[in-house]
């Protein structure tokens, strides 16, 4: 064999052999975890000495008792109350041939919105015009008919099928009159009528311009609200509504208004979930004599929460695994002591305390700061 086959022919051997040997080999396991000194861990449970190196980073405080407070400031809008909300929309079909307010205006009840033309209104109108005069007709026919048989020259049935015409004819004329006066316009004429304000208020949405086709199923073209009351309502997560009720004071701000305060209370909590988002609104009813809120401007609300909770304690003491929050509590035992994971129900962070509504008494010791280390030790001993 030649030297120049030898060596591939070698080389390739020593590889083999190298897979092989590599095949048959063991890492060794790894040496056992050992607990720190000082620290004894179970399966929810910490037990440190007094002399244990974790104590650097664990510090122990009180549970105390919850105090009256103010929630933190939640983002909120500006609604009109739709209770004193008028939506005017076009009774009949047709062409709007003036508009007379803008969005953002006052009006007076009665006072013309719009103007529309419409062929419909001609025919409303012949066709009371054509009932009036059914109505004298059948009217004429009777009073023939009711002298012919009290001269005994035609049956008594007769009278009772005038009697029946006129009856007939005088309903029409009261629905085509009903018909009429349902439009609630002004200044019916010629194909035309005007759409008036039924109360006084601002223009806070107009859908209707010159030109325009509109049909009575439109809906609202021109929607006037009396300002004089708003809703502000925020939308809060579950966890968050905890307590709130109807009836609870609520202070308003508005980024306009630096420094200024609205006092209001809670006009209604919903009683449903908002499916995408999970939040509940909560509305808040205010005085606005002087129209300083304004409808869609950007506010903050804060609620007053007499009885929040029985205690609370720094956020850095509650810990959460997503599903439950919990606490560590403090005991003493024999030469150290002993931190026991407590499943508690916490509400909102304010200001950096969180309120406890169940788990924890007034005076109980808890971990508020290293639980993470504690939860770490847990973790990595199960």
């Amino acid at each position: 064999m030649s030297k120049r086959l030898i060596v591939p022919a070698a080389a390739v051997a020593v590889s083999i052999a190298a897979v092989l040997l590599a095949m048959k080999y063991r890492r060794p396991d790894p040496p056992p975890e050992t607990p720190a000194p000082g620290m004894n861990v179970g399966s929810d449970t910490v037990a440190l000495t007094g002399d244990a190196p974790q104590w650097s980073s664990i510090k122990i405080g009180k549970a105390v008792a919850a105090q009256p407070r103010w929630s933190d400031p939640s983002p909120a809008r500006v609604v009109i109350d739709e209770t004193k909300t008028s939506r005017i929309g076009s009774p009949l079909e047709g062409r709007v041939t003036a508009v007379n307010v803008q969005r953002g205006g006052s009006v007076k009840a009665g006072q013309i919105l719009f103007v529309v033309s419409s062929p419909n209104l001609a025919d409303l109108r012949a066709d009371r015009d054509k009932a009036v005069v059914e109505q004298a007709t059948a009217k004429a026919n009777l009073d023939r008919t009711q002298a012919l048989v009290d001269a005994n020259a035609m049956p008594a049935k007769e009278l009772l099928a005038a009697q029946q015409q006129y009856a007939e004819a005088q309903l029409a004329v009261r629905t085509a009159d009903s018909k009429l006066a349902s439009l609630r316009v002004q200044g019916a004429r010629d194909g035309g009528f005007s759409v008036t304000a039924p109360r006084d208020g601002v223009v806070v949405e107009r859908n209707v311009d010159l030109g325009q086709t509109v049909t009575a199923e439109a809906g609202g073209l021109i929607v006037i609200a009396d300002l004089s009351d708003v809703w502000v309502v925020v939308d809060l997560f579950e966890e968050d509504v905890g307590r709130l009720a109807v009836g609870a004071k609520a202070k308003v701000t508005l980024r306009s208004l630096p420094g200024v305060e609205f006092e209001g209370t809670v006009d209604q909590v919903s009683a449903v979930v908002d499916p995408d988002r999970h939040t509940v609104p909560v509305r808040v009813r205010l005085d606005n004599p002087n129209g300083q809120l304004r409808p869609h401007s950007y506010a903050q609300v804060q609620f007053f929460e007499p009885s929040p909770a029985q205690v609370e304690v720094p956020a850095s003491a509650v810990m959460s695994d997503g599903d439950k929050s919990y606490v560590y509590i403090a005991t003493p035992s024999g030469k150290g002591t002993t931190f026991a994971r407590r499943d508690v129900v916490a509400g909102a962070l304010h200001e950096g305390t969180v309120p406890i509504y169940s788990g924890l008494a007034v005076g109980d010791s808890v971990v508020v700061q290293g639980a993470v280390l504690l939860d770490n030790q847990i973790s990595i001993s199960n």
